[in-house]
């Protein structure tokens, strides 16, 4: 549980870092939701430019 300073609590307040925050549960669901309305790639195109990035044909052009 986390607490504001404005609660006046004993419980101190647990500051995540960000490498443990987005892999709650809370966030990647969150994550996943979004993508209904964000009209993204689906996942196999996204490892198709991911594989192209990184072969020869793309470090010729950059």
């Amino acid at each position: 549980m986390t607490t504001t300073p404005e609660t006046n609590s004993s419980v101190p307040l647990r500051v995540l870092d960000h490498s443990e925050l987005f892999k709650d549960e809370v966030y990647q669901k969150q994550f996943e939701g979004k993508r209904e309305f964000e009209n993204g790639s689906d996942a196999a195109e996204v490892a198709r430019v991911l594989e192209w990035t990184r072969g020869w044909e793309y470090r010729e052009k950059n």
